[in-house]
């Protein structure tokens, strides 16, 4: 069983008592599904002003520990911890510190959690293992589009996917931090994917083109027809039947053995 490495900070506060210790999650596994819920709704909340990361270190904090800011004095921020009703002053110059254990927030590309339903709709599993590979192109289509047009609709479509929401269903109501950490979701499983998969997934300074609708589809078109070998009448069972990681090991292989052939007979 993991060990639960929650951190205590000590705070400076009023005479009557010298120390007061607050817990916060130190990892996105910590979090609950309403924690996780609320921080994606600050990153959403602060993510266009210039402070951001601090904003929402702050926030948080003020979340997990249960402390509400009354105001500013001399001494620094007068604050009350809700659920004792006891106050302290807390002194600006320590929130770097006080905040710290809370930065993992701020590298969403980290994330190795995903709020769990929409409503009565289940999402795939976090590293998306079990998703179908034909659907994973559609989660990509939507995704490169919203990197490109920034249309909310774009998040909506990688949310239904994600979600396995039924188009002639009831679809619950998508709120923004719902359409957020589908995008953050999927974001942090293609840097996860471009580590296990780094022939496939190679950084654009690798040789890689400029993103666009046409090069896209003619990507997906040429990643169906490396797993087809050509053959059109297998394309539906893949896009079916094989799941994402084992539709990419075999994409990985291929593009490893294309590398090794250019190494060994490409141009000098």
């Amino acid at each position: 069983m993991q060990k639960d490495t929650r951190i205590k900070e000590k705070i400076p506060h009023s005479s009557v008592c010298k120390e007061m210790s607050f817990c916060v999650p130190t990892s996105w596994e910590m979090l609950t599904q309403e924690q996780l819920r609320h921080v994606i709704r600050l990153i959403w909340l602060y993510q266009e002003h210039p402070d951001w990361e601090m904003r929402i270190k702050v926030a948080a904090f003020l979340y997990f520990t249960g402390v509400e800011v009354a105001k500013r004095t001399p001494e620094g921020w007068l604050c009350r911890e809700t659920g004792t009703g006891r106050n302290f002053v807390l002194n600006p110059e320590l929130l770097p510190s006080i905040v710290a254990p809370l930065d993992y927030l701020c590298h969403t590309d980290e994330m190795t959690v995903r709020l769990e339903k929409i409503g009565e709709w289940t999402a795939y599993d976090f590293e998306l293992q079990e998703l179908p590979f034909g659907r994973f192109l559609e989660a990509e289509g939507y995704y490169q589009s919203f990197l490109l047009s920034k249309q909310e609709s774009c998040l909506v479509g990688l949310a239904k996917v994600l979600y396995k929401i039924n188009e002639t269903g009831e679809v619950p109501e998508l709120k923004e931090e719902i359409l957020l950490g589908t995008f953050l979701w999927f974001n942090a499983v293609k840097v996860l994917l471009s580590v296990q998969f780094p022939h496939f997934f190679r950084p654009a300074s690798d040789g890689g083109t400029e993103i666009s609708r046409e090069s896209l589809i003619q990507s997906m078109r040429t990643q169906m027809r490396a797993l087809t070998k050509g053959d059109v009448t297998k394309e539906q069972y893949i896009r079916d039947n094989v799941d994402t990681w084992t539709a990419l090991a075999e994409l990985d292989a291929s593009a490893k053995e294309s590398e090794e052939l250019n190494r060994k007979y490409g141009k000098k």
